[in-house]
């Protein structure tokens, strides 16, 4: 039991013998007692910590009541003693110590005499007994150290003992550390170390607190205080040399040696430091005390201490000498604090490369700074040490530039440890300077660089800017800056930086709003910080918005009422309507201020206003809205409040069901998850709510309309409840299920138990609802099956049995659970784990198997069933034995150990088939089904907790188990371990079948044999679908490793030479290892290896944690094994060299991650450094490849890359680096393949996860500064410089090629550091020394070599140095092309080019750049005919568009000059190659560089031609253009119709939006007039090139895009464009061109163009059109199927939008009423397709047709439908009405294919068949609700029994609002959402008859069979059972609207064979339990 566990107080436990005696005395005995004593004893006997509390607060009164009596002394006297041994025995951190310390304390002061008294005696009588055990020792030094815990009595006492106390804490110490010697589990060495830490902490407590107590004392108390100073100080030495100590115990232990040295030396102490721990001579030296000679304080032996253990005890001696000692001088005048600490913390800070190391220098520094800030403000402070410690100071300066290389750190602790450092910092300057702080220009220069130099996204820039506004003016820093706010705000897109701007952001707001003070400034204040928040807040970044939300926005509102007013009113004018954006800011600023308590609670005024402040409609838009958030934020309005008791009203409540009804299928997962969440904040309330109600029922003042009130609550409840139940049919969306399961879950867990007269979850459960459940336990995920087996669960205990329920016995359910586990298919066997643990769950199941004999005859062997009846009544006798447990029959495991011997014998029976062969088990028989069932069920229980006698009948169980498990992996190895790839099938599984053809003929009767027969068809089975063999062999090593590694971790352990039983022996523990061991060293297949190694991480954890010797040794153990095997270069060696060394990494991967973290992890560091000797070491040339280094390259990649390591694996980052680079120069193959695998790594390792993949633009989160690249690695300095400058020395050498291997990872890793400003220059670390070497690249004749250098080179640059390496490059250019080596050249081009880069983005470098600039002048000849190389002109002509656009910038005459000059050579030197024809010439394709260059200069000739031809007219422009276009290479066409589609889209945007970012540098704006016009004119052109010319797809797919883009199109008609063909010609001949394309992607561009000609065609119909439209339309109905690609959906989508109004209302008379029905059909099914730009598309398209506003993806199926009646109805109602029924008849649910192993997944997870049914139904009731019946004249006058029109009507009705109410997922009777536009429908009765006759049709088309029997059994065949249900409601829904209309019309009455088959249909499901939505109500 821990010692800090707050248990109750018993007597034994807190009391000595003698006190419990006397406590316990018998109250018969005739003795007379006080009441005290009375009291006592019923303290002892209560069990509850509370009541004792109180208890003992009773008897401390009484004990005052004695005392002031005056009463005799000894029943005072016991009773002080009793209280203060209950003290002295209480843990710590005990409440009880906390209120008896505090009791003794406000004593009298003779009481506290009394129990000073007492006290002492007790705390000398233990201290003086010394240490007795580690137990007893830790206790002790607890209570010593709690009584100085804020206890002054306590410390006045042990004051008394201080020197027994310090003996007896000295000599703990030393028993502590001898016990930590000994051989000790992980786990208890940590334990031993926190009781040396404990002890430690003790000590100097004592020390600081009791020390005084010694001044006058005899030179006797001298010696001894000496001896027990030697005992501490050689004993924290040894923790400080100790390598695996804590840092914490280090740290404690150097500060507790300083107040020891303190005590005994007095102010000798600082010299002494001085002279020994930083070996400086002091002035007048005194010799040191003869005790110091005892201890190991001394120069050697500190001198063996590491750096960490350095910086700790430096960090003691900061923390405790005082102020003036800390300025102590030394011989040279030198003080210990500001010239000899500061410098060696830094310097000793560069050698320690762990993060403990850097933590602790960190953290010294930061002591450092206290004490200087101690040290300014203390009376012994000069002026010189005060000017010293200033801002500009070279000391604060050094700490300064520590705090950039540390404020981007990895480690978190650090970070913010940097952060304090910079606070104190800015502290100790202020103290030092009189100058007030918004004037001190330290500060000053220090916010600016901040500000402008440092990049946002820099972490530690946030906590740094946070404490300079806390000492300047936040209005000065928004003077220097003033888009500051928009500056951070920007910054909220990044998680990483979010929670840091935020602190940021609020910080600077709420000291902006101190600093003003007229009111008007608020006005100003809120401009500032609260406008950008709302921009924000409307913006397109769902990260920004969510992070403004969550971090911002709460801390705004607190700063006063106005900020909301002030929110909404910007948001919400009522003058004006709402927009979507302004919506969804409005319901945030809600959302937030309701959960705050801001808004007002009472209820509105008005019921169109919602809390007083917002109008309902305005809420339920919201709560439709298109963005997720919105959404999410207007329910979480509903569901939250300040106030959980407060009621919902009926607002809500109807508010509430509109928004679930319509958001369960959101197909994003956080959506969801955030939907639960306010789910279950709802729930909360509503329970909260409703209990305040239901308390009033019964009081007297009842409010009135309580009961009104409660029925909103039932009702709303009941609502939910069915409402999640319906949602769980067949068929339903996978995001629609996970969601109904999980908030099902949440109200069965947190609505029961009801409320008294609330709402009772329990009354509403039926049969159909827990078929329902049962049936989503055949849901593909997993997830979903648990949330229904835990509401099962709860159903259970409610006493909803299986057989009461829907009559399923227990024998049905073993009988299917058992098929399942034998089932071949990998998906039945979680289905078969979940049915038989809901078997477990039935009453009286033990009983059960007792007599389940005739179901497991059914599936069990002979044999195995005569095991099982031996087993129940044999010798073991499991029946009696598990009878007489004494258990209840809930908590007992016999049920469970019973199904496991069941599934146990099935598994034996599958391993004899297995046996047998392979093949047949893996057809037949594949066993890791059964073993899955039995890991499922097995972990359920819990094994800790299972009583001796059960462990006892588990241990069979265990055994037999173990050995199963073995004998399976023994049996599929073969497979698993073959080095034949995957899906091969081996030779040793087809021998066992071979036996099987040998035998056959044999005469025998063993029932285990298998037919020939059987085994030719499992052969076959297996031959076709080899997967078949392999899943089942990889499946069952993953389900024995899963469960042995389980079972390790869960099972307890039988303890040797102990009384303890458990599970699982010794012996056995190591024979699981073993097997793991196999499989990881032996196995040669990835998923094999991967898949054992997730249950050995299970074990390596249990026994590393292990507490018995030989298991907790065994993962070391192993760990040598497999290094020396490593080691071991043997050839027959077992260890596979090849597949990445296959499983080692693996197995030592998780043996060192496993290891816990609190030991040091010293087996970790041993492996890695050993791993890296080996991978250091040199390639022996001559002989052959070494396998121990490449195993040691892919072990090390393997723990570089575990995120487990973590931080751990810092120390051995650079030695890694070093390894995967010299690799790189190995003449081996298989080494250098490993160094590429771990370079890759350790990238990844040092700089993140790549965020961005195009590797030219390297994200600035995977780049590190590079003083905090090399502060975190100095090794790799020398390294790297060396390796470069190798690697460059012959680099231009022209005769040879010159690729040395170290080069290519040399300048991947510099590429990715970059300078900082605020860095300075660090002469040691100066990456300046790199750009010499990074130049020298550019000659290289290899091009990857030239490319990486230049980008290589752009981040060492510094801004100063920018101009000297330009002239440097351009200076390596020659002049003339005589003896230019192109190589050289071109590297040096791409160089510049990057510089200049740089400079663009410098506004204040470019002026500074003039001189180097012009010079490029002199190089034009690159560009022209002189230049015979195309990959030198292609980077020249990009140097020269540079060198415009800085020369553009440039403002003086000779630059002027210098740029026409520039501009004219270019010119010249492009049309030159133009009017050479360089674009048609094909044969130059092959040489190198061609076509690149092709590219550019296209591009830049046609920027130059629209921007800057003024003096060309637009036919010119146009021709230009036509022939770039008619070019006979494919490149220069692309680029050609890339600038014109940017072009076109830029002009649309500039249309939409009045200042769009330009996304092109030529636009509409910066275009001559001729050049606008000839773009224009292009469009004939374009035409032609489009139908007749272009043959290359990238090109038709573009130029199409260009024609559809054309302005010309949207502003003129077809007649109008100077086109030749009519748009009818032009369809014609898209058509024939979508017929001989094999690209859906071609085709989705030319339908997409079609959009433009549809219009013109209906515009100008004739009846020549209808053939070809036909022939269109059939396109565009194959083009909307769920298998066709998105792009095709979307354009059709879009061709319909387009023409909304034509084709959707308008073109009865062109098209016919038939045809536009087929495009509401075609949105129809668009709507439910996958993708949401497709929905989105639609849903612009209905706003089009007249709805309001865009909402949500699910609800606008139901908009779709309501507009297609509103539109449609009143001129055709009974067109409409058979359309919608043929909506229903043609929709076909997917049938499934042909049975494979796994069943294909859905294509479309969105569409719901059942949903759509019931929508369409919801609008064919309304049409028939809204008919008029007119009957046919003949039909009327002739038939006199025709019923009269209105007598049907009112049964019609009953119906109509029966099956309504069944259509819980799309009806809301309260929304009145029925009402239609229309008032009356005219129905014939021709109209009538039509819609009988295709529901007839088709439901003639279904055979009564296949209408009346299931299709598949439930949770067996799922798809075909599933299909049958669903092909019954499609049945039920069109029979309803058949009887309907049969019954208001009078007609097909004598179908009786129809009816009837209705009617059975309906009554079989009546009285079925099929999942509840398709019983009839």
């Amino acid at each position: 039991m821990s010692l800090q566990k707050k248990e109750y107080l018993s007597c034994h436990e807190h009391l000595k013998d003698r006190l419990a005696k006397l406590v316990l005395i018998d109250e018969s005995d005739p003795k007379e007692e006080s009441q005290i004593l009375k009291n006592f004893r019923k303290l002892f006997r209560i069990k509850d910590v509370k009541q004792q509390i109180f208890c003992l607060k009773e008897i401390c009164t009484k004990v005052q009541e004695v005392s002031r009596r005056n009463e005799p002394d000894s029943e005072l006297k016991l009773s002080l003693e009793i209280l203060v041994d209950i003290y002295l025995n209480c843990s710590p951190k005990h409440t009880v110590k906390r209120l008896l310390a505090s009791t003794f304390q406000n004593f009298r002061d003779d009481l506290k005499t009394l129990v000073s008294t007492r006290m002492v005696h007790e705390v000398t009588v233990k201290v003086t007994a010394g240490v007795k055990d580690i137990r007893d020792g830790r206790k002790t030094v607890n209570m010593i150290y709690c009584l100085m815990e804020n206890f002054p009595l306590g410390e006045h006492c042990l004051s008394q003992v201080f020197l027994p106390g310090l003996k007896y804490l000295s000599q703990a110490l030393e028993e502590f550390l001898a016990a930590k010697r000994c051989e000790l589990s992980p786990v208890e060495d940590n334990e031993m170390m926190h009781h040396c830490l404990a002890c430690i902490q003790a000590s100097s407590k004592l020390l600081q607190k009791c020390a005084g107590s010694l001044e006058g004392r005899e030179s006797d108390a001298q010696r001894a205080i000496q001896s027990v100073l030697i005992a501490f100080l050689n004993n924290i030495i040894v923790i400080l040399k100790s390598e695996n100590f804590l840092l914490d115990c280090k740290t404690s232990g150097s500060m507790c040696l300083t107040l020891l040295l303190k005590l005994n030396l007095g102010s000798k102490a600082t010299e002494l430091i001085l002279d020994v721990i930083f070996h400086e001579n002091v002035k007048n030296k005194a010799e040191p005390p003869g005790w110091m000679l005892q201890t190991s304080l001394s120069r050697d032996e500190l001198s063996q201490l590491s750096p960490t253990s350095c910086l700790c005890l430096w960090f003691g001696i900061l923390a405790q000498l005082d102020v003036s000692d800390l300025l102590l001088h030394n011989e040279d005048n030198k003080s210990l604090l500001l010239d000899i600490m500061l410098d060696r913390i830094l310097d000793m800070g560069s050698r320690s490369c762990d993060t403990t190391g850097k933590l602790q220098m960190a953290r010294t520094i930061h002591m450092w700074t206290t004490r200087a800030l101690a040290c300014v403000r203390s009376d012994c402070c000069d002026r010189v040490v005060t000017s010293r410690l200033s801002g500009p100071g070279h000391l604060l300066q050094k700490v300064l530039k520590f705090v950039w290389t540390i404020w981007e750190d990895s480690t978190d602790v650090i970070r913010f440890t940097a952060k304090d450092i910079f606070e104190s910092l800015i502290k100790v300057h202020k103290a030092t300077t009189d100058v007030e702080a918004p004037e001190d220009q330290f500060l000053l220069d220090l916010s600016r660089s901040l500000l402008s130099e440092v990049s946002w996204s820099s972490k530690g820039k946030y906590g740094t800017l946070r404490i300079l506004a806390e000492s300047l003016k936040v209005s000065a820093l928004l003077q220097y800056n003033p888009d500051l706010a928009q500056d951070i705000l920007n910054n909220l897109k990044e998680q990483t930086v979010a929670c840091y701007a935020s602190d940021l952001y609020d910080k600077l707001s709420t000291e902006h709003l101190k600093e003003l003070s007229q009111p008007d400034d608020r006005k100003q204040w809120q401009k500032i910080w609260v406008w950008p928040v709302l921009q924000c807040m409307m913006g397109n970044s769902t990260h920004q918005r969510t992070y403004v939300i969550e971090y911002i926005l709460p801390k705004l509102l607190k700063t006063g009422k106005d900020t909301l007013s002030c929110m909404i009113s910007s948001l919400c004018n009522s003058s004006q309507s709402v927009t979507d954006e302004q919506l969804g800011a409005l319901v945030m600023c809600l959302r937030r201020a309701r959960v705050m308590g801001l808004l007002d609670h009472a209820v509105s005024k008005s019921p169109e206003f919602l809390y007083g402040m917002v109008k309902t409609e305005l809420v339920k838009q919201a709560l439709s809205h298109t963005d997720d958030q919105a959404r999410l934020d207007a329910f979480a309005l509903l569901c939250e409040n300040h106030k959980t008791s407060e009621p919902i009203n009926q607002s809500e409540f109807r508010l509430l069901k509109y928004f679930i009804q319509w958001n369960m299928k959101n197909q994003s997962p956080s959506f969801r998850q955030h939907m639960v969440a306010h789910i279950k904040k709802l729930f909360l309330r509503y329970k909260e709510s409703e209990g305040a109600l239901c308390r009033k029922l019964n009081s007297e003042n009842r409010p009135p309309g309580l009961d009104t009130t409660l029925s909103f609550y039932k009702a709303f409840g009941s609502w939910l409840f069915q409402f999640l139940l319906h949602s769980l049919y067949p068929g339903s969306a996978f995001a629609r299920r996970t969601t109904a399961l999980s908030v099902l879950s949440l109200m069965v867990d947190l609505l029961s138990p009801a409320n008294s007269g609330g709402y009772v979850i329990w009354e509403e459960w039926k049969g159909c609802h827990i078929q329902t459940l049962m049936e989503c336990l055949t849901d593909t995920f997993e997830d979903n099956k648990t949330e229904a087996y835990k509401v099962l669960r709860s159903c259970f205990s409610q006493g909803f049995y299986l057989k009461r329920m829907i009559n399923m016995s227990e024998s049905e359910l073993l009988d299917i659970g058992l098929t399942l586990a034998g089932s071949n298919r990998p998906q039945d066997c979680t289905t078969g784990a979940f049915l038989l643990r809901i078997l477990l769950l039935q009453p009286s199941i033990q009983d059960f198997f007792f007599s389940a004999q005739e179901i497991l005859t059914k599936h069990l062997s002979p044999s195995a069933l005569t095991q099982w009846g031996d087993l129940l009544n044999g010798e073991q006798g499991l029946r009696e034995a598990l009878q007489k447990l004494p258990l209840q029959p809930t908590e007992s495991s016999g049920g469970t150990v019973l199904l496991l011997w069941i599934l146990l014998f099935y598994l034996k029976d599958q391993l004899q088939v297995a046996r047998t062969g392979l093949f047949i088990a893996a057809a037949t028989k594949p066993m890791y089904p059964t073993l899955h069932c039995i890991r499922y069920i097995l972990f359920d229980v819990n094994l800790k907790k299972l009583s001796k006698s059960e462990m006892l009948l588990w241990q069979p169980l265990m055994e037999d188990l173990l050995f199963c498990c073995l004998e399976i992996s023994d049996i599929v190895s073969p497979v698993v371990q073959n080095s034949s790839p995957e899906g091969n099938v081996p030779e040793e599984a087809i021998k066992g079948v071979e036996s099987i053809f040998a035998s056959e003929g044999k005469t025998g009767t063993s029932e285990d044999k298998v037919s020939a027969s059987e085994a030719e068809r499992c052969v076959e089975t297996v031959t076709l679908m080899p997967e078949y063999l392999i899943v089942c062999c990889w499946r069952n090593v993953k389900e024995v490793s899963l469960l042995l590694g389980q079972l390790t971790f869960e099972a307890p352990i039988t303890t040797p030479h102990t009384s303890d039983v458990g599970l699982l022996t010794v012996q056995q523990n190591e024979v699981i290892g073993e097997y793991f061991k196999k499989q990881l060293m032996e196995s040669i297949h990835r998923g094999a290896f991967e898949l054992a190694c997730a249950g050995f991480v299970k074990q390596c954890e249990m026994l590393w944690r292990c507490n018995i010797k030989t298991l907790h040794q065994l993962p070391k153990l192993w760990l040598d094994q497999v290094m020396a095997d490593v080691k071991n270069d043997d050839e027959n060696n077992k260890l596979c060299a090849t597949r990445r060394s296959a499983g080692i990494p693996f197995f030592v991967q998780t043996l060192v991650s496993s290891e816990p973290h609190s030991t040091g992890r010293p087996c970790f560091k041993w492996t890695v450094k050993e791993l890296l000797k080996l991978a250091l070491m040199e390639d022996n040339v001559s002989g052959t490849p070494s396998n121990s280094k490449v195993h040691a390259l892919n072990i090390l990649r393997a723990l570089y890359k575990d995120s487990r390591l973590g931080e751990v694996v810092t120390p051995f980052v650079a030695d890694g680096l070093m390894a995967a680079i010299l690799g790189f120069q190995s003449p081996f193959w298989a080494v250098r393949n490993s160094s590429t695998l771990l370079l890759s790594t350790m990238i990844t390792r040092i700089f993140g996860v790549k965020r961005s993949k195009d590797e030219s633009t390297m994200s600035k989160k995977n780049c590190q500064t590079g003083r905090q690249f090399f502060h975190q690695y100095p090794s790799l300095y020398p390294f790297l410089l060396g390796q470069l400058e190798v690697a460059t020395r012959n680099i231009s050498d022209t005769d040879q090629l010159h690729l040395h291997p170290g080069l290519y990872p040399v300048l991947m890793i510099l590429g990715r550091l970059f300078q900082s400003p605020l860095e300075g220059a660090d002469t040691s670390l100066n990456l300046a020394a790199f750009i010499p070497y990074v130049i020298r690249c550019s000659s290289s004749p290899v091009l990857k070599t030239r490319i990486m250098a230049a980008r290589a080179l752009q981040p060492l640059v510094q801004k100063g140095q920018l101009n000297s390496v330009m002239i440097q490059l351009l200076g390596m250019i020659p002049v003339e092309p005589k003896h230019a080596k192109h190589s050289h050249v071109h590297g040096a081009l791409i160089q510049i080019l990057n510089m200049l880069e740089v400079i663009l983005t410098m506004a204040d470098e470019i002026q500074s750049m003039e001189s180097s600039v012009s010079k490029w002048k002199d190089k034009m000849w690159l560009i022209t005919k002189k230049n015979p190389c195309y990959m030198t002109k292609q980077a020249a002509f990009e140097v020269t568009e540079k060198v415009l656009l800085v020369m553009e910038q440039l403002l003086s005459a000779q630059t002027n000059h210098a740029t026409k000059e520039i501009t004219n050579s270019m010119t010249e030197a492009l049309n030159e190659e133009f009017q050479a024809g360089i674009h048609n010439k094909q044969t130059l394709c092959c040489v190198p560089g061609f076509v690149e260059y092709l590219t550019v200069i296209t591009k830049l000739d046609l920027q130059i031609t629209l921007r800057d031809g003024k003096s060309s007219s637009a036919a010119d422009i146009a021709t230009k253009v036509q022939s770039l276009l008619g070019s006979e290479l494919y490149e220069v066409r692309l680029v050609v119709l890339d600038v014109l589609a940017s072009i076109f889209t830029a002009h649309k945007q500039c249309k939409e939006h009045s200042d769009p970012q330009a996304t092109c540098p030529v636009t509409m704006t910066t275009m001559s007039s001729a050049a606008i016009d000839g773009v224009m004119s292009l469009l004939p052109y374009l035409l032609e090139r489009a139908l007749h010319q272009e043959q290359h797809f990238e090109c038709q797919i573009k130029v199409f895009k260009v024609l559809d883009l054309h302005p010309l199109l949207e502003s003129k008609d077809w007649k109008d464009l100077c086109v030749r063909e009519s748009s009818l010609q032009v369809l014609k001949q898209c058509l024939c061109l979508i017929e001989s394309s094999r690209r859906e992607e071609v085709n989705a561009a030319i339908i997409r163009f079609s959009r433009w000609l549809i219009r013109d065609v209906l515009q100008h119909w004739t009846d020549d059109c209808m053939e070809t439209v036909d022939s269109w339309m059939a396109i565009l109905r194959d083009s909307v199927g769920t298998e066709k690609i998105t792009d095709l959906q979307l354009s059709v989508a879009m061709v319909i939008q387009h023409n909304a109004l034509d084709l959707l209302r308008n073109c009865q008379k062109t098209l016919g009423t038939k045809k536009m029905f087929e495009f509401w059909e075609m949105l129809t099914n668009l709507q439910q397709e996958d993708d949401p730009e497709v929905r989105e598309v639609i849903t612009m398209t209905l706003q089009l047709l007249g709805n309001a506003r865009a909402v949500q993806p699910s609800l606008t199926l139901d908009y779709l439908a309501r507009s297609f009646i509103d539109v449609h109805a009143a001129t055709k109602g009974a067109n409409c009405l058979l359309t919608l029924i043929s909506w229903i008849v043609s929709n076909e649910s997917s049938n499934e294919g042909s049975e494979r192993l796994f069943d294909k997944s859905e294509m479309n997870v969105f569409r719901e068949d059942v949903l759509f049914y019931q929508i369409i139904l919801k609008y064919c009731l309304a049409l028939i609700q809204h008919g008029h019946f007119i009957a046919s004249q003949t039909k009327h006058t002739n038939n006199s029994q025709h019923p009269e029109p209105d007598s049907p009507k009112e049964s019609v009705a009953s119906s109509i609002d029966q099956v309504l109410s069944q259509l819980h997922l799309v009806v809301n009777q309260e929304e009145n959402d029925m009402e239609m536009s229309i008032t009356t429908l005219s129905l014939l009765e021709s109209d009538v008859r039509e819609v009988l006759d295709l529901i007839r049709t088709f439901m003639e088309t279904k055979s009564p069979r296949s209408l009346t029997s299931d299709k598949g059994r439930p949770f067996m065949k799922t798809g075909a059972f599933q299909e049958s249900l669903l092909d019954r409601y499609k049945c039920q829904v069109l029979g309803f609207i058949y009887k309907l209309l049969s019954d208001l019309t009078g007609l097909s009455k004598n179908d009786d064979q129809l009816l009837t088959c209705l009617n059975n249909l309906s009554k079989e499901t009546e009285n079925s339990t099929y999942p509840n939505c398709f019983v009839a109500s």
